[in-house]
């Protein structure tokens, strides 16, 4: 199940996918004449060098199990893998440990009207085909009659190309910095400027085999070429003891999601390696502030202190994940590293806070939605699901999971059916508008209204989160975010309870492994 931000998506792009809950959408406001278009904000940055050199071999080929088919290998196509599809193209940025950074953009200037963004492109690069990269390029790449976030892309010269938006939109460079933005070669739509080329002929094979990029630009800290590796060979092997089955053979040197349940098989065994990323998924608590008990702050707050993330997180996870502090997970933009967890786990304080609430122990017996299914990478919901229901039974409320058929569980949760819910949530371009935009409330005749899945308004947050989907600068962005998760802690419509990431798994003779981008990888002896 999927939760659209219709405002301003590009097909996959700016995609909330929340396994658990799909909310609904609001249209976008109409742009505001441009009151000028000359630059107010500067923003340049590099990219930063990558790992050294020394004592990494070079050549050879790194053999990937897939989780999901090779799909498409133009980036605009919707069943396009974005693993494969980050090894072929680049984008003007590209997210980066701390934030977005500069890929074949190095410099950006946003204009006054906060709609034009006026991009500077690399010297010296090259697409896979031998087509330079210019502002030509950029801007047929970059447009489509359809796009509802980018109005037009013109090329001034050669090396500069300004982006247009329909409205002023903040989360720009989030956006351009996904799979669907890619540059792709006015000459092919599989070739890219990425590390990795696809061969002559090689599109419709399978195994899907790329070839070292020998045109790519980046180059390590000791100046050595990247790729390291020669070649990358990807397979898709849908089941997940399949996979599990082809490292442990040997037949692959990287298997893609690894089941949760497999993790111990990989630390026991000599000849693997657990391969974790920065975390981008969010197991959340939700609650109905439109219904009884839940409307009560008080028994938000006792509900809050009744769980135990760090117990979640050992029991369900294998230890692969943390303790969520909030919404927003560490890599993310508006992270706030001041805050350390959202509630302190205290059943003796949420047990007054109930019983200063005045409710019967009748009132606090609720329903506890979750739905099975879903990634092998996550934990099963039923069993997330008992451990929530078992933190809240010894702090006096009586929590009764129950589930049902995803499509009936949607709809119910975005209706404010239902008291509580188990939801999980990511989102496509790692901006922390696609989930903290969910508190935007619909309007109806001018007034906000109670937002979907949750029953909540709050006009200090949606007036915060507005300003941010509109504001280009990045640390005044940062900042507005950090309020508005300050407001969730208080105001509970949330409890934000793990934050994990898809665990893979590779061989040792994979070095400097890693989950998604190949070109910092080598194969060892």
């Amino acid at each position: 199940m999927r939760w659209y931000d219709c405002r301003v998506t590009r097909r996959s792009a700016l995609l909330f996918v929340a396994v658990l809950v799909v909310a609904g959408c609001q249209s976008a406001p109409e742009p505001s004449p441009s009151p000028s278009a000359s630059p107010v904000v500067v923003l340049s940055t590099s990219v930063p060098p990558a790992s050294p050199s020394a004592k990494i071999p070079l050549g050879g080929t790194l053999r990937v199990a897939l989780s999901d088919p090779v799909g498409s290998l133009d980036p605009q196509i919707a069943d396009a893998n974005p693993l494969i599809v980050g090894q072929i193209f680049e984008g003007l940025v590209v997210r980066g440990q701390n934030g977005v950074t500069a890929a074949l953009a190095t410099k950006w200037l946003i204009g006054a009207d906060g709609r034009a963004w006026t991009f500077t492109l690399r010297d010296g690069v090259a697409f896979h085909d031998g087509t330079a990269l210019d502002g030509v390029a950029v801007a047929k790449s970059l447009t489509r009659a359809d796009d509802p976030l980018i109005e037009k892309v013109l090329a001034t010269d050669a090396r500069t190309v300004v982006v247009t938006t329909r409205v002023p939109y903040g989360p720009l460079l989030s956006a351009l910095a996904t799979g669907p933005y890619a540059i792709v070669s006015p000459a092919s739509r599989t070739s890219g400027t990425g590390p990795f080329r696809v061969p002559t002929g090689g599109a419709g094979v399978r195994p899907l085999v790329l070839e070292r990029n020998d045109r790519y630009w980046r180059s390590d800290a000791n100046g050595q070429k990247l790729p390291y590796l020669d070649k990358l060979s990807f397979t898709a092997i849908a089941d997940p003891g399949a996979r599990l089955a082809s490292i442990r053979a040997g037949t692959v040197d990287l298997i893609q999601d690894l089941a949760i349940g497999d993790i111990g098989a990989i630390r026991t065994d000599p000849s693997l390696q657990l391969v974790t990323r920065p975390d981008t998924l969010v197991l959340y608590l939700g609650l109905n502030l439109s219904q009884s008990p839940t409307d009560d702050l008080r028994v938000r707050q006792a509900i809050a202190q009744s769980l135990n993330p760090r117990s979640l997180v050992d029991r369900l996870y294998s230890g692969v994940a943390d303790p969520a502090s909030q919404l927003p997970p560490p890599a993310m933009l508006g992270y706030d590293d001041s805050v350390t967890e959202f509630a302190k786990a205290d059943v003796a304080a949420a047990k007054k806070l109930l019983a200063d609430s005045g409710l019967a122990t009748l009132d606090l017996d609720l329903d506890l939605w979750y739905v099975l299914g879903g990634s092998v990478t996550a934990p099963d919901m039923r069993r997330v699901a008992e451990a929530v229901a078992a933190d809240l039974a010894a702090a006096g409320i009586s929590a009764d999971p129950k589930t049902i058929d995803p499509i009936t569980f949607a709809v119910s949760v975005r209706e404010n059916r239902y008291p509580m819910w188990i939801g999980l949530a990511t989102t496509a371009s790692f901006d922390p508008d696609e989930i903290l935009g969910a508190f935007i409330p619909p309007v109806a005749n001018g007034q906000d209204q109670p937002t979907e899945a949750g029953g909540w308004i709050n006009r200090e947050a949606a007036g915060l989160l507005r300003t941010a989907q509109r504001e280009p600068d990045q640390s005044k962005r940062v900042e507005l975010y950090k309020q508005v998760s300050k407001i969730v802690q208080r105001e509970i419509p949330r409890i934000p309870l793990v934050w994990s990431a898809p665990p893979a798994a590779a061989t040792k003779k994979v070095v400097n492994a890693q989950g998604s981008l190949f070109a910092n990888v080598a194969m060892g002896k």
